[in-house]
């Protein structure tokens, strides 16, 4: 390549990017765009993940970098024509969310692990003080994280002044947990209504691990079908492997005539419907 014709070539990549930040500029300058709604939504959903996994950066700082680093995927791909450049850019776009909704996911369900424990300790907590509150607090310190993290958070709204109740529900809400809420619903209920409160707790405990334990044998016992259903997923496939290094022409028919690809088509078809039907069948759930 010559230099006049890079020349041309890298003007041609910067008027396309100064095209593409003008037309973002003007789009976003205008009040109440479809554009900057959908940015502003994107970045309170990052927002709700950074901020339930106590990260410190911000949903809209997330989505600021994401939009520089696509702009100059795009720049280096008007310059450099490289598919590697535009490789980059999907990453950039996608990792960051499903990152985000993974750790969310992971951290949720070790959250669900330690409830229990909480529970007991709170029970115990609640037969030497009267107050709810201090029996909350006492437990920060005993639990393991990341559950000591929500309840430290707990604690101190109940210490800027938040009702206990509300701060309950403000608990159950950032964690959204059917189980959590389900276990923090009957704090709250337990407590107004004036029950045997350590009692109920120390039940719920018990049960929380008895649900594990039926989920774990369930997990067992499923994890045989769920085996079965990988190896005969992959059988039609293993079978044409060994059917082409024998002989590649006895695929000719089915791949260089209509009726043959109608054929294939229809098998590919039916194999994507019976494999999502058996891992639906073998997918028990409690």
């Amino acid at each position: 390549m010559t230099v006049d014709s890079f020349s041309l070539l890298f003007l041609a990549g910067a008027l396309l990017v100064g095209g593409c930040a003008a037309i973002m500029y003007f789009g976003l300058s205008v009040e109440g765009n479809p554009v900057e709604r959908m940015l502003k939504n994107y970045a309170a959903r990052l927002e709700r993940h950074s901020g339930f996994l106590l990260l410190s950066f911000r949903g809209a700082q997330i989505a600021r970098a994401q939009v520089i680093v696509c702009l100059a995927a795009v720049a280096l791909f008007a310059v450099t024509q490289s598919p590697g450049v535009v490789l980059l850019g999907s990453v950039a776009a996608v990792a960051p969310p499903f990152l985000l909704w993974k750790r969310h996911a992971a951290r949720v369900a070790q959250l669900e692990r330690q409830l229990d424990t909480w529970l007991l300790m709170l029970a115990g907590a609640l037969k030497a003080t009267a107050s709810v509150g201090e029996a909350i607090g006492s437990t920060v310190s005993l639990v393991p994280k990341p559950f000591s993290e929500e309840v430290d958070l707990l604690v101190k709204e109940i210490r800027l002044g938040a009702p206990l109740d509300r701060a309950v529900n403000a608990m159950a809400h950032r964690i959204n947990s059917t189980t959590i809420s389900g276990a923090l619903a009957t704090i709250v209920v337990a407590r107004q209504t004036g029950g045997d409160l350590p009692r109920t707790l120390e039940q719920a405990a018990a049960a929380l691990r008895e649900a594990a334990r039926l989920e774990g044998v369930l997990r067992t016992k499923t994890a045989e079908g769920r085996g079965q259903v990988l190896v005969l997923a992959s059988v039609p496939f293993v079978l044409c492997v060994i059917i082409a290094w024998l002989d590649r022409s006895w695929f000719d028919p089915m791949l260089n005539h209509q009726v043959g690809r109608a054929i294939l088509a229809v098998c590919a078809l039916v194999w994507c419907g019976a494999s999502f039907w058996a891992h639906h069948i073998a997918k028990a759930d409690l």
